[in-house]
């Protein structure tokens, strides 16, 4: 195992910038992460992340860097010229840069603020290679999990093994999210239903309310059958199994962040039921709420 430097390599195979005085790229690839795992040949590995908030005039010019470069778009816009294109990198949209070829990316707005993963080869190649035939540049959609999965990863910054696992699963999780988006731009499904985004979007916001599939077909005049397979067909989990994970996720933020008692935070994600709550959690997380609150660190 060899650990990849990305700041020393990063420095080296730029090949012209452009900037205000204030601003280092020295700093630029931002916070580093431990990459001499001996899992490092089967899963990838994030080298580095950080958010920013740059004004033009700002562009640098990389090539010949052994990394993947991610990029998401938060707000303003950037420009991408990589591979004989110029894409425009608007809010949530998402580019999937290999650094070993030649690219450039400028600041075409007042401000552009985005969040920027280099990512080690192995496993990556794989899925580059079946995602960026066409184009690397992605347009994200409300209904798509690529967004909380990336808010995810962001915060997932502790130099550790088993956080460096962590990261190397939402990694995956994260490819496998654009598999699914280039699947559905290639066939009808593309398409969300507006009754579908619409109760996603419930799910998501307003997730301690109770939900009934019966109410839900009555909002939505559609049979709860019918509702449950389209569903199921546009996000892979029944409506119940949807509901469950966010109220669980949630759940893990307010264990690690409160002092409430177990069955205070199970009321507050909509599971007023504490052995419920207490089996729901197990069944999800592997853990007890009690042990996962123990347990996990404070990142």
């Amino acid at each position: 195992m060899q650990t990849f430097h990305i700041q020393e390599e990063f420095l080296k195979n730029l090949t012209h910038t452009e900037a205000h005085s204030r601003f280092s790229f020295q700093e630029y690839p931002g916070t580093l992460y431990h990459n001499d795992y001996d899992f490092q040949e089967l899963l990838p590995l994030l080298y580095s992340s950080k958010n920013l908030l740059v004004t033009s005039p700002f562009s640098y010019e990389l090539q010949n860097l052994n990394a993947y470069c991610l990029i998401l778009t938060t707000k303003g816009s950037g420009k991408l010229l990589y591979q004989n294109h110029e894409y425009e990198l608007t809010a949530n949209t998402f580019a999937f840069i290999d650094c070993l070829n030649p690219h450039k990316l400028i600041c075409s707005h007042p401000t552009w603020e985005y969040t920027i993963f280099f990512v080690s080869r192995p496993v990556t190649d794989y899925y580059y290679s079946k995602l960026c035939d066409d184009s690397c540049v992605f347009k994200l959609t409300s209904y798509s999990n690529f967004l909380p999965l990336w808010e995810q990863l962001r915060k997932e910054d502790a130099n550790d093994y088993t956080h460096a696992l962590i990261r190397a699963k939402l990694l995956v999780q994260l490819y496998t999210e654009l598999f699914l988006l280039r699947s559905l731009e290639a066939s009808d499904s593309y398409h969300i239903p507006t009754y579908l985004s619409d109760m996603k979007k419930s799910f998501d916001t307003a997730y301690y309310e109770p939900f009934s599939l019966d109410e839900l077909a009555r909002k939505y005049q559609i049979s709860k059958y019918r509702l449950c397979r389209e569903f199921s067909q546009y996000f892979q989990e029944t409506p119940l199994q949807y509901i469950n994970q966010v109220r669980i996720e949630k759940a893990k933020e307010l264990l690690l962040s409160t002092d409430d008692k177990i069955g205070v935070i199970g009321q507050r994600v909509g599971i007023d039921n504490t052995n419920h709550f207490i089996r729901l959690f197990k069944d999800k997380t592997g853990v007890t709420p009690l042990y996962f609150r123990k347990a996990t660190p404070i990142l």
